[in-house]
């Protein structure tokens, strides 16, 4: 792949967050998501992303994404990124808490050949949500000593 390929690949995600998910213009997601794209969860298309985005900033309402890394290979971009909000609203049929909330992860997006994302993959810091909005007693993970 050539890298204005690789180049114009990364701008599209810059995009996805920046422009799109951070500003909240979810109704745009099919300019860089493809209909035949398909999510970590089986969701489909543009209106599947939309509503895997919309579960989460239903509980965080002001959260908001940064990207940390971005980089390009062949038809994949990886991302690393943190976003920070608040749990103001319930979040998966778990209450508000109230409590401000940081997150972190590493997404690699599939592109097709017109350039749109067709697959991502997600590993983020689940665990570290759930204890941050109380969902999980602090105790119940154990710290590990401090080194010497």
């Amino acid at each position: 792949m050539n890298t204005a390929t690789l180049e114009k690949n990364k701008a599209s995600i810059r995009h996805l967050y920046h422009d799109l998910l951070n500003a909240r213009k979810l109704d745009e997601l099919n300019s860089v998501i493809s209909e035949d794209y398909t999510g970590i969860r089986g969701e489909k298309g543009a209106n599947g992303f939309k509503e895997s985005v919309i579960s989460i900033i239903s509980g965080f309402p002001d959260m908001k994404w940064n990207i940390e890394d971005l980089l390009a290979d062949g038809d994949k971009v990886v991302v690393r990124w943190t976003w920070k909000g608040t749990n103001t609203q319930p979040f998966r049929g778990i209450p508000a808490s109230n409590n401000p909330v940081n997150d972190n992860a590493i997404v690699i997006y599939q592109f097709n050949d017109e350039g749109k994302i067709i697959h991502a993959w997600l590993h983020g810091d689940r665990l570290g949500v759930l204890l941050q909005i109380g969902a999980i007693p602090a105790n119940l993970v154990p710290v590990p000593p401090a080194s010497k």
